[in-house]
């Protein structure tokens, strides 16, 4: 009786060591990957309230490109957001040239409280370093954020 109450009780002790072992391993898997979740869900919810739209675009003649855009998403984007941003550029030839701040293009904000954000329904003033413009000139301008939101507008130059 005692051989059957020893050997119980090492079974009994195994078991709870196995079972120590096995959270111990599992666990850590669980909750990397819990984490990897979350950091998706945030990075696609940051990415469905941003949202912006093209509103005006004038080219003239002289060597610079202006296009103006609206902040309509549920999401405020700082000044290092609209630095960071991509611009591509062409003009005829079909040769789109990425542009970056601040060699490529320059920014303005109509922002009265200067809280270094592009806010929900501000206007950004985007100007783009361009070679001399002729007239007649078809260019492309596409706007791309940090998180991958694009806007893109063809349009020519204004007379």
């Amino acid at each position: 009786m005692s051989g059957e109450a020893i050997s119980s009780s090492i079974l009994l002790i195994g078991a709870a060591v196995g079972a120590a072992f096995l959270i111990a391993a599992i666990l850590p898997a669980i909750f990397s990957a819990g984490d990897t979740f979350g950091t998706v869900a945030h990075s696609a919810d940051s990415k469905m309230k941003t949202d912006f739209r093209i509103v005006n675009t004038y080219a003239s003649t002289s060597p610079n490109v202006t296009v103006w855009m609206k902040n309509v998403g549920a999401n405020r984007l700082s000044i290092y957001d609209i630095q960071k941003s991509d611009i591509f550029y062409t003009k005829n030839t079909g040769q789109v040239t990425s542009l970056t701040y601040p060699d490529g293009f320059g920014y303005a904000l109509t922002d009265s409280s200067n809280n270094g954000y592009w806010d929900i329904g501000e206007t950004l003033q985007v100007s783009v370093k361009s070679p001399t413009i002729t007239d007649g000139d078809q260019i492309y301008f596409s706007f791309t954020t940090p998180n991958g939101v694009r806007r893109t507008t063809t349009f020519s130059t204004n007379v």
